[in-house]
């Protein structure tokens, strides 16, 4: 595949390719999960599936305190993954588009 007289090209799958098959998108799973780790690709993950979640929320779907849940959706606000409003005593996380991008392989 390598030819000195050829100009170098780089080749990658395509996002949402057809055929990848579950395989690939087992793999691509795991890689979130390596990015991310488990819990903020969990959290990642909670909050697009319900359109939006609560720290509370967020916490007992996940199973962590919600010291925890509101940690990790710290991290992921600052990597904007996530978007956040206060409302009185609660905080509506919701998923950004670079997030929704970041998770639409692995759906």
């Amino acid at each position: 595949m390598a030819d000195p007289d050829l100009t170098p090209v780089l080749v990658y799958p395509a996002v949402g390719d057809p055929t990848c098959g579950p395989a690939a998108a087992q793999l691509s799973n795991h890689a979130l999960v390596a990015l991310l780790g488990t819990t903020r690709a969990t959290v990642l993950n909670a909050v697009s599936a319900g359109g939006g979640a609560t720290t509370g929320e967020l916490a007992r779907t996940i199973g962590v305190s919600a010291a925890t849940a509101s940690e990790h959706t710290k991290v992921l606000r600052e990597a904007g993954l996530l978007t956040s409003i206060r409302n009185a005593n609660s905080v509506l996380h919701a998923v950004t588009p670079l997030g929704s991008a970041l998770l639409a392989p692995h759906r």
